[in-house]
């Protein structure tokens, strides 16, 4: 190949800029922390059919074409006196869940007025609800530069080709699509150019060089690790699979990663929920549970958390759908979860029982948020990651 003068500064800017920010470092060993695993069901996944009340008359009566059915469903226990469901797609979370290491939140989410799924994304990432003052940083970024001003390289990742609004604001953060082809663009070609190109004391020399090293290290650990790693967990061929695969490589060569942030799309389903909702359920099921069975000698260590901007309609619409509507689920699964049992108020789904329609949201997400980190990460001070957020935690964790 090749390369103009213009090609190789442009490689190395991009190498320095987007995939590393300058000063960072790779340091081998983990501490005590949890490593927090920031899960984003983007596009309003429905929480009326992952958890479903599935034997509610009102349920049924909301939704007579999509309402599942509580004899295909799968059982889990009562909130104020109703049972509930996981959908029958979902058999690994059920384990999970039978086996005390998965809690669920019902009626979770977050106090807003808007059905903008890019407003209410945002305000989720940053940490917001309706009415607080704007953030710059995104809520885990906040939370890293209390407790960790100073991570290693990847000790903070966005399983992204971009880095996560969650992280932005914390200078380490770094973007990692796929550990196995982390390199800059043209592959080791460019790299090697780049790293003959580096001499002198500029910041912009000692950043490239720094990301050149970087690069090289988590390839040589890549190389370290057994062939056959992962073949035990059952990932699927599915976007969230790769996601967490990468994830789990990187824990398992030890480069102290103790946030990610990772993305799970497509749950916006106006049309054919009964067609499109199961395979995004079995993915999500499936992905967790190959995760938890891969990482099965760090899940002292381990806490994911879900969440989605807001969950749908309690009514279906024409289109055998639903549509953009408030309160979901979320879940928490890890090795000091109080699992094997569903937290919050359920508020019901009598009419009168709705926010305009919607399930009325009865826990606070943040509320979630805070406690995984007070208790898990060793956070001092909750209310300075979410401000005006009573610390008040539910129980869904072990710790002080």
């Amino acid at each position: 190949m090749n390369l103009s003068r213009r090609q190789i500064l442009s490689s190395a800017t991009a190498a320095t800029m987007t995939t590393l920010a300058p000063g960072v470092r790779v340091a081998f060993g983990a501490g005590q922390r949890d490593i927090i695993i920031a899960l984003f069901l983007r596009f309003g996944a429905d929480g009326l059919s992952m958890v479903p009340p599935a034997d509610d008359g009102h349920y049924h009566d909301a939704r007579p074409t999509l309402g599942i059915a509580a004899r295909d469903a799968l059982p889990i226990g009562s909130l104020g006196g109703t049972p509930f469901f996981l959908h029958p797609a979902a058999p690994e979370l059920k384990r999970l869940y039978d086996s005390g290491q998965l809690a669920i939140v019902q009626a979770a989410g977050m106090f807003a007025n808007n059905r903008s799924h890019f407003i209410s994304q945002d305000m989720m990432e940053r940490g917001l609800a309706d009415g607080d003052a704007a953030q710059s940083a995104g809520w885990l970024a906040r939370h890293l530069i209390s407790t960790t001003p100073s991570l290693p390289t990847l000790g903070a990742i966005a399983s992204a080709a971009q880095l996560d609004l969650r992280l932005q604001g914390y200078a380490s953060a770094v973007a990692i699509p796929d550990v196995a082809n982390f390199n800059v663009f043209g592959g080791d070609t460019n790299l090697n150019v780049i790293n003959q190109m580096q001499a002198g004391s500029e910041a912009h020399v000692a950043a490239a060089r720094e990301a050149v090293a970087t690069i090289k290290s988590v390839q040589a650990g890549l190389a370290t690790l057994p062939s056959a790693v992962g073949e035990t967990a059952t990932y699927t061929n599915g976007f969230l699979s790769a996601s967490l695969r990468s994830i789990a490589t990187l824990i398992k060569m030890n480069v102290g990663l103790e946030a990610a942030a990772v993305d799970f799309y497509a749950w916006d389903h106006h049309v054919n929920l009964n067609l499109n909702f199961p395979p995004q359920a079995r993915e999500l099921s499936q992905s967790l549970a190959a995760f938890w069975n891969d990482l099965r000698d760090y899940r002292d260590r381990l806490t994911i958390v879900t969440m989605t901007e807001f969950g749908r309609r309690v009514e279906e619409n024409a289109n055998a759908g639903t549509d953009h509507g408030s309160a979901s689920f979320m879940f928490v699964l890890g090795g000091n979860v109080n699992g094997g049992k569903i937290y919050g108020t359920w508020p019901g789904l009598a009419p009168a029982a709705l926010h305009s329609g919607d399930l009325l949201v009865t826990t606070d997400y943040r509320t979630v948020l805070q406690e995984i980190l007070v208790k898990r990460r060793g956070e001092a001070s909750p209310q300075k990651v979410f401000p005006g957020v009573t610390y008040n935690p539910l129980g869904i964790l072990r710790g002080s």
